[in-house]
Protein backbone atom coordinates (compact mmCIF):
# COMPACT_ATOMS: atom_id res chain seq x y z
CA UNK A 1 0.00 0.00 0.00
CA UNK A 2 1.49 3.34 -1.09
CA UNK A 3 1.82 6.53 0.89
CA UNK A 4 -1.30 8.56 1.58
CA UNK A 5 -1.53 12.08 0.16
CA UNK A 6 -2.55 15.13 2.19
CA UNK A 7 -3.64 18.16 0.17
CA UNK A 8 -3.68 21.45 2.10
CA UNK A 9 -5.48 24.35 0.40
CA UNK A 10 -5.24 28.10 0.98
CA UNK A 11 -8.43 29.64 -0.50
CA UNK A 12 -8.80 33.22 -1.73
CA UNK A 13 -12.14 35.03 -2.06
CA UNK A 14 -13.43 35.60 -5.58
CA UNK A 15 -15.07 38.89 -4.57
CA UNK A 16 -12.30 40.76 -2.76
CA UNK A 17 -8.73 39.75 -3.56
CA UNK A 18 -7.32 41.98 -0.81
CA UNK A 19 -3.60 41.53 -0.18
CA UNK A 20 -3.34 39.08 -3.08
CA UNK A 21 -3.57 42.01 -5.47
CA UNK A 22 0.09 42.75 -4.78
CA UNK A 23 3.03 40.36 -4.69
CA UNK A 24 4.61 42.60 -2.03
CA UNK A 25 1.76 41.94 0.41
CA UNK A 26 1.20 38.20 0.14
CA UNK A 27 2.26 36.02 3.04
CA UNK A 28 2.60 32.24 3.14
CA UNK A 29 -0.19 30.30 4.93
CA UNK A 30 1.87 29.57 8.06
CA UNK A 31 -0.84 27.43 9.66
CA UNK A 32 -0.77 25.02 6.72
CA UNK A 33 3.03 24.83 6.98
CA UNK A 34 2.69 23.88 10.65
CA UNK A 35 0.09 21.19 9.86
CA UNK A 36 2.48 19.79 7.26
CA UNK A 37 5.24 19.67 9.87
CA UNK A 38 2.97 17.73 12.25
CA UNK A 39 1.99 15.17 9.60
CA UNK A 40 3.81 11.79 9.73
CA UNK A 41 6.71 11.25 7.31
CA UNK A 42 4.90 8.48 5.44
CA UNK A 43 2.43 11.00 4.00
CA UNK A 44 2.95 12.91 0.76
CA UNK A 45 2.01 16.57 1.29
CA UNK A 46 1.09 19.32 -1.16
CA UNK A 47 0.02 22.89 -0.44
CA UNK A 48 -2.23 24.37 -3.13
CA UNK A 49 -2.23 28.15 -2.80
CA UNK A 50 -4.88 30.31 -4.48
CA UNK A 51 -2.65 33.34 -3.93
CA UNK A 52 -0.97 32.16 -7.14
CA UNK A 53 -3.31 29.76 -8.90
CA UNK A 54 -7.09 29.39 -8.92
CA UNK A 55 -8.46 25.99 -7.96
CA UNK A 56 -10.45 24.74 -10.95
CA UNK A 57 -10.52 20.96 -10.78
CA UNK A 58 -10.02 18.12 -8.35
CA UNK A 59 -6.41 17.40 -7.40
CA UNK A 60 -5.83 13.82 -6.35
CA UNK A 61 -5.65 13.36 -2.55
CA UNK A 62 -6.67 10.99 0.23
CA UNK A 63 -7.37 13.75 2.76
CA UNK A 64 -7.93 17.48 2.24
CA UNK A 65 -7.26 20.25 4.77
CA UNK A 66 -8.62 23.80 4.41
CA UNK A 67 -8.16 26.96 6.43
CA UNK A 68 -9.78 30.34 5.87
CA UNK A 69 -10.46 33.80 7.15
CA UNK A 70 -14.11 34.85 7.29
CA UNK A 71 -13.88 36.66 3.94
CA UNK A 72 -12.59 33.51 2.21
CA UNK A 73 -14.89 31.01 3.97
CA UNK A 74 -17.41 30.86 1.12
CA UNK A 75 -14.60 30.07 -1.30
CA UNK A 76 -13.34 27.35 1.06
CA UNK A 77 -16.79 25.79 1.12
CA UNK A 78 -16.94 25.83 -2.69
CA UNK A 79 -13.64 23.93 -2.88
CA UNK A 80 -14.76 21.53 -0.15
CA UNK A 81 -17.86 20.68 -2.19
CA UNK A 82 -15.67 19.32 -5.02
CA UNK A 83 -14.05 16.82 -2.66
CA UNK A 84 -17.25 15.98 -0.79
CA UNK A 85 -18.80 15.04 -4.13
CA UNK A 86 -15.79 12.82 -4.87
CA UNK A 87 -16.07 11.11 -1.47
CA UNK A 88 -12.71 12.46 -0.25
CA UNK A 89 -12.77 13.59 3.42
CA UNK A 90 -12.35 17.33 4.02
CA UNK A 91 -11.08 18.87 7.27
CA UNK A 92 -11.46 22.61 7.87
CA UNK A 93 -9.95 24.65 10.67
CA UNK A 94 -8.74 28.18 11.28
CA UNK A 95 -10.31 31.29 12.74
CA UNK A 96 -13.62 31.25 10.85
CA UNK A 97 -14.36 27.55 11.30
CA UNK A 98 -13.51 27.86 15.00
CA UNK A 99 -15.98 30.71 15.46
CA UNK A 100 -18.87 29.05 13.55
CA UNK A 101 -18.29 25.27 13.72
CA UNK A 102 -22.00 24.42 13.34
CA UNK A 103 -22.06 26.30 10.03
CA UNK A 104 -18.79 24.83 8.82
CA UNK A 105 -19.74 21.20 9.46
CA UNK A 106 -22.55 21.58 6.90
CA UNK A 107 -19.90 21.91 4.16
CA UNK A 108 -17.04 19.66 5.32
CA UNK A 109 -16.59 16.30 7.05
CA UNK A 110 -14.46 17.45 9.98
CA UNK A 111 -14.12 20.78 11.79
CA UNK A 112 -11.01 21.61 13.82
CA UNK A 113 -11.81 24.15 16.52
CA UNK A 114 -9.04 26.26 18.03
CA UNK A 115 -5.28 25.81 17.73
CA UNK A 116 -4.49 22.70 15.69
CA UNK A 117 -1.22 21.52 17.27
CA UNK A 118 -3.07 19.50 19.91
CA UNK A 119 -5.50 17.69 17.61
CA UNK A 120 -3.91 17.34 14.17
CA UNK A 121 -2.04 14.09 14.78
CA UNK A 122 -5.25 12.63 16.24
CA UNK A 123 -7.12 13.54 13.05
CA UNK A 124 -4.45 11.80 10.97
CA UNK A 125 -4.57 8.74 13.21
CA UNK A 126 -8.38 8.61 13.17
CA UNK A 127 -8.38 8.94 9.38
CA UNK A 128 -5.96 6.04 9.06
CA UNK A 129 -8.20 3.82 11.23
CA UNK A 130 -11.45 4.98 9.62
CA UNK A 131 -12.70 6.69 12.78
CA UNK A 132 -12.87 10.39 11.88
CA UNK A 133 -15.15 12.43 14.16
CA UNK A 134 -17.04 15.56 13.08
CA UNK A 135 -15.40 17.88 15.63
CA UNK A 136 -11.94 18.12 17.18
CA UNK A 137 -11.19 20.64 19.92
CA UNK A 138 -7.76 22.21 20.33
CA UNK A 139 -6.01 23.06 23.57
CA UNK A 140 -3.76 26.09 23.94
CA UNK A 141 -0.45 24.34 24.38
CA UNK A 142 2.87 25.75 25.45
CA UNK A 143 4.90 26.94 22.46
CA UNK A 144 7.97 25.05 23.70
CA UNK A 145 7.31 22.16 21.32
CA UNK A 146 5.92 24.16 18.38
CA UNK A 147 7.33 22.63 15.18
CA UNK A 148 9.11 24.60 12.50
CA UNK A 149 6.68 25.23 9.64
CA UNK A 150 7.42 23.44 6.36
CA UNK A 151 8.58 26.57 4.54
CA UNK A 152 9.90 24.33 1.75
CA UNK A 153 6.30 23.57 0.74
CA UNK A 154 5.27 27.21 0.29
CA UNK A 155 5.04 28.63 -3.22
CA UNK A 156 8.43 29.77 -4.47
CA UNK A 157 7.07 33.15 -5.63
CA UNK A 158 6.60 34.48 -2.10
CA UNK A 159 8.97 37.39 -1.46
CA UNK A 160 8.44 37.45 2.31
CA UNK A 161 8.22 34.71 4.96
CA UNK A 162 6.05 34.51 8.08
CA UNK A 163 7.49 33.73 11.53
CA UNK A 164 5.61 33.47 14.83
CA UNK A 165 7.23 34.09 18.21
CA UNK A 166 4.22 34.43 20.56
CA UNK A 167 0.50 33.77 20.85
CA UNK A 168 -2.29 35.31 22.89
CA UNK A 169 -3.43 38.82 23.75
CA UNK A 170 -4.52 40.10 27.18
CA UNK A 171 -6.66 42.85 25.66
CA UNK A 172 -10.14 42.13 24.40
CA UNK A 173 -10.84 44.75 21.76
CA UNK A 174 -14.47 44.37 20.75
CA UNK A 175 -13.75 44.09 17.00
CA UNK A 176 -11.08 41.37 17.37
CA UNK A 177 -11.36 37.58 17.77
CA UNK A 178 -7.70 36.92 18.64
CA UNK A 179 -8.34 36.60 22.38
CA UNK A 180 -11.22 34.20 21.72
CA UNK A 181 -9.01 32.04 19.49
CA UNK A 182 -5.56 32.25 21.11
CA UNK A 183 -6.49 33.17 24.68
CA UNK A 184 -5.62 36.10 26.91
CA UNK A 185 -2.37 34.75 28.36
CA UNK A 186 0.85 35.54 26.54
CA UNK A 187 2.70 32.40 25.40
CA UNK A 188 6.28 32.72 24.19
CA UNK A 189 8.25 30.45 21.90
CA UNK A 190 11.84 29.45 22.79
CA UNK A 191 14.22 32.11 21.48
CA UNK A 192 16.64 29.65 19.85
CA UNK A 193 13.78 27.93 18.00
CA UNK A 194 12.69 31.26 16.56
CA UNK A 195 16.22 32.12 15.46
CA UNK A 196 16.77 28.67 13.92
CA UNK A 197 13.56 28.97 11.91
CA UNK A 198 14.50 32.47 10.72
CA UNK A 199 17.77 31.04 9.41
CA UNK A 200 15.82 28.32 7.58
CA UNK A 201 13.65 30.60 5.46
CA UNK A 202 14.50 31.34 1.85
CA UNK A 203 13.54 35.01 1.48
CA UNK A 204 15.39 38.03 2.85
CA UNK A 205 12.23 39.62 4.27
CA UNK A 206 10.17 38.52 7.27
CA UNK A 207 6.78 39.31 8.75
CA UNK A 208 6.66 38.49 12.47
CA UNK A 209 2.95 37.67 12.58
CA UNK A 210 2.56 38.09 16.36
CA UNK A 211 -0.29 40.35 17.42
CA UNK A 212 2.26 42.19 19.52
CA UNK A 213 5.93 41.24 19.19
CA UNK A 214 6.97 43.07 22.37
CA UNK A 215 3.93 42.30 24.50
CA UNK A 216 2.90 44.04 27.68
CA UNK A 217 5.08 42.64 30.46
CA UNK A 218 8.74 42.79 31.41
CA UNK A 219 9.06 39.07 30.57
CA UNK A 220 7.56 39.45 27.09
CA UNK A 221 9.73 42.48 26.37
CA UNK A 222 12.88 40.57 27.39
CA UNK A 223 11.78 37.70 25.12
CA UNK A 224 11.51 40.04 22.13
CA UNK A 225 14.84 41.69 22.93
CA UNK A 226 16.56 38.28 23.13
CA UNK A 227 15.27 37.35 19.66
CA UNK A 228 16.39 40.63 18.11
CA UNK A 229 19.79 40.52 19.83
CA UNK A 230 20.10 36.92 18.64
CA UNK A 231 19.49 38.04 15.04
CA UNK A 232 22.26 40.61 15.42
CA UNK A 233 24.67 38.18 17.10
CA UNK A 234 24.10 35.48 14.49
CA UNK A 235 24.59 37.97 11.66
CA UNK A 236 21.10 37.34 10.26
CA UNK A 237 20.58 39.88 7.49
CA UNK A 238 16.82 40.11 7.07
CA UNK A 239 14.52 43.08 6.69
CA UNK A 240 11.29 42.73 8.64
CA UNK A 241 8.11 44.24 9.97
CA UNK A 242 5.70 43.38 12.75
CA UNK A 243 2.74 44.48 14.87
CA UNK A 244 3.05 46.29 18.19
CA UNK A 245 1.05 48.54 20.50
CA UNK A 246 1.90 52.18 21.04
CA UNK A 247 3.90 51.20 24.13
CA UNK A 248 6.70 49.90 21.87
CA UNK A 249 8.01 53.47 21.84
CA UNK A 250 8.32 53.59 25.64
CA UNK A 251 11.68 51.79 25.59
CA UNK A 252 14.34 53.21 23.28
CA UNK A 253 16.56 50.19 23.88
CA UNK A 254 13.85 48.11 22.21
CA UNK A 255 13.61 50.55 19.30
CA UNK A 256 17.38 50.43 18.85
CA UNK A 257 17.30 46.62 18.69
CA UNK A 258 14.44 46.78 16.21
CA UNK A 259 16.46 49.05 13.95
CA UNK A 260 19.77 47.18 14.26
CA UNK A 261 18.15 43.81 13.51
CA UNK A 262 16.54 45.05 10.29
CA UNK A 263 13.07 46.37 11.15
CA UNK A 264 11.64 48.63 8.43
CA UNK A 265 8.06 49.12 9.56
CA UNK A 266 5.93 48.77 12.70
CA UNK A 267 2.17 48.21 12.46
CA UNK A 268 0.30 49.98 15.26
CA UNK A 269 -3.43 49.68 15.91
CA UNK A 270 -4.46 53.29 16.44
CA UNK A 271 -8.11 52.81 15.36
CA UNK A 272 -9.37 56.29 16.37
CA UNK A 273 -8.15 59.69 17.47
CA UNK A 274 -11.14 60.39 19.72
CA UNK A 275 -11.97 59.14 23.22
CA UNK A 276 -15.47 58.17 22.06
CA UNK A 277 -14.06 56.14 19.16
CA UNK A 278 -11.66 54.21 21.41
CA UNK A 279 -14.50 53.53 23.83
CA UNK A 280 -16.57 52.14 20.96
CA UNK A 281 -14.02 49.35 20.40
CA UNK A 282 -12.73 48.89 23.97
CA UNK A 283 -9.22 50.08 23.01
CA UNK A 284 -8.14 50.74 26.59
CA UNK A 285 -4.36 50.98 26.15
CA UNK A 286 -4.58 53.77 23.56
CA UNK A 287 -7.13 55.68 25.62
CA UNK A 288 -4.93 55.40 28.70
CA UNK A 289 -1.89 56.82 26.87
CA UNK A 290 -3.53 60.06 25.80
CA UNK A 291 -3.54 61.45 22.27
CA UNK A 292 -0.51 63.69 22.80
CA UNK A 293 1.54 60.52 23.25
CA UNK A 294 0.64 59.25 19.76
CA UNK A 295 2.75 61.79 17.90
CA UNK A 296 5.59 61.35 20.39
CA UNK A 297 5.57 57.59 19.76
CA UNK A 298 5.59 58.00 15.97
CA UNK A 299 8.48 60.47 16.15
CA UNK A 300 10.53 58.13 18.35
CA UNK A 301 10.08 55.31 15.83
CA UNK A 302 11.20 57.65 13.05
CA UNK A 303 14.23 58.65 15.10
CA UNK A 304 15.47 55.06 14.74
CA UNK A 305 14.90 55.00 10.98
CA UNK A 306 11.68 52.94 10.93
CA UNK A 307 8.29 53.72 9.43
CA UNK A 308 4.84 53.50 11.03
CA UNK A 309 1.90 51.63 9.52
CA UNK A 310 -1.17 52.83 11.42
CA UNK A 311 -4.52 51.08 11.36
CA UNK A 312 -7.71 53.13 11.57
CA UNK A 313 -11.35 52.04 11.77
CA UNK A 314 -14.16 53.98 10.12
CA UNK A 315 -17.86 53.57 10.88
CA UNK A 316 -17.59 53.40 14.67
CA UNK A 317 -20.80 54.00 16.59
CA UNK A 318 -19.72 57.52 17.53
CA UNK A 319 -18.67 58.40 13.96
CA UNK A 320 -20.48 61.06 11.98
CA UNK A 321 -19.79 62.13 8.41
CA UNK A 322 -17.79 65.03 9.84
CA UNK A 323 -15.72 62.79 12.12
CA UNK A 324 -14.86 60.44 9.22
CA UNK A 325 -13.34 63.38 7.38
CA UNK A 326 -11.58 64.51 10.57
CA UNK A 327 -10.02 61.03 10.89
CA UNK A 328 -8.85 61.30 7.29
CA UNK A 329 -7.28 64.68 8.04
CA UNK A 330 -5.67 63.31 11.20
CA UNK A 331 -4.01 60.57 9.13
CA UNK A 332 -2.77 63.13 6.60
CA UNK A 333 -1.40 65.49 9.27
CA UNK A 334 0.19 62.95 11.62
CA UNK A 335 3.64 61.39 11.08
CA UNK A 336 1.99 58.07 10.14
CA UNK A 337 3.75 56.82 7.03
CA UNK A 338 1.28 54.27 5.71
CA UNK A 339 -2.25 53.51 6.77
CA UNK A 340 -4.74 50.67 6.87
CA UNK A 341 -8.26 52.08 6.67
CA UNK A 342 -10.90 49.53 7.65
CA UNK A 343 -14.66 49.84 7.68
CA UNK A 344 -15.94 48.49 11.00
CA UNK A 345 -16.78 44.83 10.32
CA UNK A 346 -18.44 42.57 12.91
CA UNK A 347 -16.56 39.30 12.51
CA UNK A 348 -18.05 36.14 14.06
CA UNK A 349 -16.63 35.45 17.50
CA UNK A 350 -16.28 39.13 18.41
CA UNK A 351 -18.23 41.20 20.92
CA UNK A 352 -19.29 43.59 18.18
CA UNK A 353 -20.81 40.76 16.15
CA UNK A 354 -22.86 39.55 19.11
CA UNK A 355 -24.04 43.05 19.99
CA UNK A 356 -24.90 44.11 16.43
CA UNK A 357 -26.62 40.79 15.73
CA UNK A 358 -28.79 41.14 18.83
CA UNK A 359 -29.64 44.71 17.78
CA UNK A 360 -30.60 43.56 14.26
CA UNK A 361 -27.97 45.84 12.69
CA UNK A 362 -26.20 43.31 10.46
CA UNK A 363 -27.84 43.23 7.04
CA UNK A 364 -25.32 41.14 5.07
CA UNK A 365 -26.54 37.83 6.50
CA UNK A 366 -27.10 35.56 3.52
CA UNK A 367 -24.50 33.17 4.87
CA UNK A 368 -22.22 31.65 3.80
CA UNK A 369 -22.23 33.67 0.54
CA UNK A 370 -22.25 37.05 2.29
CA UNK A 371 -19.10 36.24 4.26
CA UNK A 372 -17.29 37.45 1.13
CA UNK A 373 -18.22 41.00 2.12
CA UNK A 374 -16.54 40.72 5.55
CA UNK A 375 -13.19 41.96 4.25
CA UNK A 376 -13.22 45.41 5.93
CA UNK A 377 -13.81 47.04 2.53
CA UNK A 378 -17.62 46.78 2.42
CA UNK A 379 -20.41 47.97 4.70
CA UNK A 380 -22.22 44.96 6.19
CA UNK A 381 -23.99 46.63 9.14
CA UNK A 382 -26.09 49.65 10.02
CA UNK A 383 -23.78 52.34 11.46
CA UNK A 384 -24.71 54.23 14.61
CA UNK A 385 -24.93 57.80 13.28
CA UNK A 386 -25.76 57.43 9.56
CA UNK A 387 -27.20 54.99 7.09
CA UNK A 388 -25.06 52.38 5.31
CA UNK A 389 -25.12 54.19 1.96
CA UNK A 390 -23.88 57.40 3.55
CA UNK A 391 -21.00 55.53 5.19
CA UNK A 392 -20.11 53.92 1.87
CA UNK A 393 -20.22 57.16 -0.14
CA UNK A 394 -18.29 59.06 2.55
CA UNK A 395 -15.64 56.35 2.64
CA UNK A 396 -15.19 56.70 -1.10
CA UNK A 397 -14.45 60.43 -0.63
CA UNK A 398 -12.09 59.69 2.29
CA UNK A 399 -10.17 56.94 0.52
CA UNK A 400 -9.83 58.80 -2.77
CA UNK A 401 -8.06 61.61 -0.93
CA UNK A 402 -5.95 59.39 1.32
CA UNK A 403 -4.67 57.32 -1.57
CA UNK A 404 -4.36 59.89 -4.36
CA UNK A 405 -0.95 60.54 -5.90
CA UNK A 406 -0.45 63.82 -4.11
CA UNK A 407 -1.10 62.42 -0.62
CA UNK A 408 0.98 59.28 -1.19
CA UNK A 409 3.86 61.38 -2.57
CA UNK A 410 3.80 63.82 0.35
CA UNK A 411 3.71 60.96 2.84
CA UNK A 412 6.72 59.35 1.20
CA UNK A 413 8.77 62.57 1.21
CA UNK A 414 7.92 63.19 4.87
CA UNK A 415 8.87 59.62 5.79
CA UNK A 416 12.18 59.98 3.97
CA UNK A 417 12.89 63.28 5.72
CA UNK A 418 12.01 62.00 9.21
CA UNK A 419 13.48 58.48 9.07
CA UNK A 420 16.45 59.34 6.83
CA UNK A 421 16.09 55.74 5.64
CA UNK A 422 15.34 54.97 1.99
CA UNK A 423 14.49 51.33 2.71
CA UNK A 424 11.93 52.12 5.41
CA UNK A 425 10.48 54.82 3.17
CA UNK A 426 10.26 52.31 0.34
CA UNK A 427 8.37 49.85 2.57
CA UNK A 428 5.95 52.62 3.54
CA UNK A 429 5.09 53.79 0.04
CA UNK A 430 4.84 50.21 -1.22
CA UNK A 431 2.39 49.49 1.60
CA UNK A 432 0.29 52.51 0.68
CA UNK A 433 0.11 51.30 -2.90
CA UNK A 434 -1.01 47.87 -1.66
CA UNK A 435 -3.92 49.53 0.13
CA UNK A 436 -4.50 51.78 -2.87
CA UNK A 437 -4.94 48.61 -4.98
CA UNK A 438 -7.74 47.49 -2.66
CA UNK A 439 -9.45 50.86 -3.08
CA UNK A 440 -9.10 50.49 -6.84
CA UNK A 441 -10.76 47.06 -6.65
CA UNK A 442 -13.76 48.30 -4.68
CA UNK A 443 -14.35 51.53 -6.61
CA UNK A 444 -13.12 50.51 -10.07
CA UNK A 445 -10.26 53.04 -10.21
CA UNK A 446 -7.27 53.07 -12.52
CA UNK A 447 -4.04 51.89 -10.88
CA UNK A 448 -0.83 53.88 -10.68
CA UNK A 449 2.72 52.83 -9.93
CA UNK A 450 5.57 54.03 -7.74
CA UNK A 451 7.30 55.26 -10.91
CA UNK A 452 4.33 57.51 -11.72
CA UNK A 453 4.58 59.10 -8.26
CA UNK A 454 8.35 59.40 -7.83
CA UNK A 455 9.66 59.28 -11.38
CA UNK A 456 11.54 56.46 -13.06
CA UNK A 457 14.97 57.43 -11.77
CA UNK A 458 14.23 57.68 -8.06
CA UNK A 459 16.69 55.37 -6.24
CA UNK A 460 14.20 53.31 -4.19
CA UNK A 461 16.30 50.15 -4.05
Amino acid sequence: MGNKKLLLINPVSDLRKGFTLSRDAMYPPLSLGILAALTPDNWEIEIFDENFETFNELIDADLVGLTSFTSSAYRAYQIAAVYKKAGIPVVMGGIHASMVPKETIQYVDVVGIGEAESYWTTIISDFETGQLKPFYYGERLSMDEMPFARHDLFHKSYTIDSIQTTRGCPFDCSFCSVTTFNGSSYRMRPVEDVLDEIEMVRTDRIFFIDDNLVGYSKKSKEHAKAILQGMIDRGIKKEWWTQCSLNVADDEEVLELFAKSGCRMIFIGIEAETAAGLLDVNKKLNAKMGFDKYTEAFNKIHKYGMSVLGSFIFGLDSDTVESLHKRKQYIINQPVDSYQTSILTPLPGTKIYREFDEQGRIFKKDYPKDWQFYSFEDVVMKPGQMDAETLKSTMKEVLLELFDKKTVYRKFMRTLKETKNIKSSSWAITTNLVYRAMVEEVFGLEPFSIEEILGKNFPLH
